[in-house]
């Protein structure tokens, strides 16, 4: 195996390592919470069916390679990680999980597409019961593309991303979210095309916080 060759898969590795450790640490703090907490017994309901976050959001991207312009809508949830991490000026840190679809066009080339999955976003809210909420979030995830001949090796790759924003509170529970983030997209050394894509994205949403107050 080369050494790019390498070097992808152990991010790859490193990336399901980091995902499976997250998942079972927030399920033990679940458990944890629910087992201190006073009152009647909690549902036996998965925690996967309690976020802390729900929310949809549409996105437009742009790029300086070809012009490329992104229009990416999709989900998103979002949890409070286990107790034992501390909050930071009385707010939780979380861990946001998104998936994505984009239509892609440019000056010179026809439609193309991208399915986007970012199950590592972690998010930091500096919330004081106000109507503005802001946040800085920012993560890893893996992208399925159609585009082709950018130096970016192939339809399989990993991004990297990282954003600030705004919830503008509706109520105590909804918003709607306003944002910007810029992703790398590459493929982490699986091919010697490597150079890399960075895109540009203000995105805009409706997100509920079930139990804020």
């Amino acid at each position: 195996m080369n050494s790019a060759g390498g070097y992808g898969g152990h991010r790859a590795s490193r990336l399901l390592g980091v995902a499976c450790m997250l998942v079972s640490a927030l399920a033990l703090g679940v458990r944890t919470a629910r087992a201190d907490s006073p009152g009647p017994p909690a549902s036996n309901g998965p925690a996967l069916f309690s976020p802390q976050e729900v929310s949809f959001r549409f996105a437009y991207g742009i790029t300086k390679h070809e012009s490329l312009r992104f229009y990416t809508f999709g989900p998103r949830v979002a949890y409070d990680l286990p107790d034992f991490v501390p909050a930071l000026a009385g707010n939780r840190f979380r861990i946001g999980i998104e998936a994505t679809g984009s239509i892609i066009e440019g000056d010179e080339r026809s439609h193309e597409g991208e399915f986007a999955l970012s199950p590592l976003i972690f998010d930091y809210r500096y919330d004081t019961g106000g109507r503005l909420v802001p946040f800085v979030e920012g993560g890893e995830g893996i992208v399925l593309t159609t585009l082709q001949d950018l130096s970016i090796g192939g339809p399989f790759e990993f991004s990297s991303q990282v954003g600030t924003g705004v919830h503008v509170m509706l109520s105590a529970e909804d918003a709607v979210t306003i944002a910007f983030r810029m992703r790398h997209m590459s493929n982490g050394g699986l091919s010697h095309d490597n150079r890399g894509l960075n895109t540009y994205f203000i995105h805009v949403g409706f997100s509920r916080f079930p139990g804020r107050k």
